[in-house]
């Protein structure tokens, strides 16, 4: 059971960008449909519960997102998006409601994202993440300034996961996944699936509109070849 909660929670708890959000959507489509504003909301009980809006400038790009936790009429925490004059994101503001501050440095090499830093409110590194290429992220999470977990991440195209691994130091637990990926003639990712060690199971499938937006999508985890009822999210765009 520790291997499935903790399959469920990283696919929770990862939540900074956009492939972190398992959305999958390049920029270039909020800026072709001129998308000034994306509204996520969880889908209960045929109730909307609004989970994250998202604002872009007439790039596509983000320029602040607003988190929502638990169908809390204010924000969580909110994330500003600064960029540099060749276009290039530069760094990321995160401000919590309660008065907490970090904030995320990219840098780069001849226009190639190689490592960025998020640093607390005391300078203490929180995270560190570096970009051997482009298809790999490795990341490195800490705790009061000190290491304690590493992970990771290879990609299929774009933002698209093909294997997941790490450990944490703090647990000593280790993990592994695997990712099998479909899209549609477009390029659009429509489902990722993934067996976990033991019968356990991963499913989640996208929904797009005529204009290629993404407008739901479904989280299924299950066992023995069985998906339970789905975490399902819709998209609203202005």
């Amino acid at each position: 059971m520790k291997i499935f909660m903790t399959l469920f929670l990283f696919y929770l708890s990862n939540c900074s960008y956009s492939q972190e959000l398992d959305i999958f959507q390049n920029d270039t489509v909020y800026a072709e449909n001129k998308i000034t504003k994306r509204t996520m909301y969880l889908l209960q009980d045929n109730k909307r519960q609004k989970e994250l809006m998202t604002y872009y400038n007439s790039k596509g790009e983000k320029t602040t997102q607003y988190w929502y936790w638990n169908g809390d009429k204010d924000f969580h925490n909110v994330e500003t998006f600064n960029y540099s004059t060749d276009g290039s994101l530069h760094s990321i503001v995160d401000s919590f409601a309660d008065g907490g501050v970090e904030t995320t440095y990219l840098y780069y090499e001849d226009a190639i994202l190689r490592w960025q830093v998020t640093l607390n409110q005391k300078k203490d590194t929180s995270n560190f993440r570096t970009f051997p290429n482009r298809n790999t992220t490795i990341q490195k999470w800490y705790s009061n300034g000190i290491p304690y977990r590493s992970d990771t991440t290879i990609f299929e195209k774009e933002n698209v996961k093909i294997e997941y691994y790490g450990v944490d130091n703090s647990d000593h637990n280790r993990w592994h996944y695997r990712f099998s990926n479909s899209f549609d003639k477009n390029g659009n990712v429509l489902e990722i699936s993934s067996k976990v060690e033991g019968p356990y199971t991963s499913t989640q499938r996208y929904v797009y509109d005529e204009k290629n937006l993404l407008v739901r999508k479904q989280e299924y985890f299950g066992q023995n070849n069985k998906l339970g009822k789905p975490l399902e999210h819709i998209f609203e765009y202005e």
